[in-house]
């Protein structure tokens, strides 16, 4: 992402005004922990950063773009789930991968919750911004998780294929909605550490085009995806 050198008056920004535009951003993240977007006005940013609300509107329109600031910081598609993707899976580890694919997406969801959440909502919303910035951050994992299954896929009929750009994105879907609902209360006794292996076991799936692939845990059976 490009870094800002103007402030919205078309003034060159310098130490002092990079740090001040950086205080808005932060004060606006930390208040997204707690409140809807909705629900903060520019006054509680500038309590919170220490400014006056004159100040906030040379760097932002709105609460909504220093919202936007903020999660555009936010590496969804961080370089340890593109790094593991784009390693050479074999059927036998197919499934371990994933496992170590979705716990890393996991862990990038219980630090940025806030701010990914409220992208996520305001973009369904029908804001252009915010999905722009949804789609800009999942890009490199979409094209990753691509590469990926035309590497499993690639001895199967191509009949029996999947698709790979519908299969990213709907694997994807399925990460991030797993991801925000692991962090509620269970009305069905689920536990995190079983989400995330059934979790894992579709995105293998998926990956996969139903090849067979196993993991063997000691005293339990063969686990089999099958065609």
């Amino acid at each position: 992402m490009t870094r800002t050198k103007k402030n919205l008056s078309g003034q060159e920004m310098g130490s002092k005004g990079f740090l001040t535009r950086e205080k808005i951003v932060n004060a606006t993240a930390d208040l997204l922990v707690s409140r809807p977007l909705r629900n903060i006005k520019v006054a509680d940013i500038g309590q919170s950063a220490g400014i006056s609300a004159s100040t906030f509107y040379l760097y932002f329109e709105t609460v909504g773009d220093s919202a936007l600031a903020a999660i555009e910081r936010v590496e969804q598609s961080s370089p340890k789930v593109v790094k593991l993707l784009k390693q050479s899976w074999t059927r036998a580890t197919l499934l371990q991968n994933c496992k170590k694919l979705v716990h890393i997406y996991f862990s990038i969801w219980d630090e940025h919750h806030a701010l990914l959440r409220v992208r996520n909502f305001v973009a369904d919303e029908g804001d252009r911004r915010f999905y722009d910035a949804r789609r800009r951050s999942l890009e490199p994992i979409h094209h990753a998780l691509q590469e990926k299954m035309s590497e499993l896929q690639g001895d199967l009929p191509e009949k029996l294929r999947l698709d790979p750009p519908s299969t990213a994105s709907v694997i994807l879907a399925m990460l991030e909605r797993t991801a925000q609902i692991i962090r509620l209360p269970s009305a069905h006794k689920a536990t995190r550490p079983r989400i995330t292996e059934t979790t894992a076991f579709l995105v293998a799936s998926a990956l996969s085009g139903g090849k067979s692939f196993v993991e063997r845990r000691p005293g339990t059976p063969k686990v089999h995806v099958t065609d």
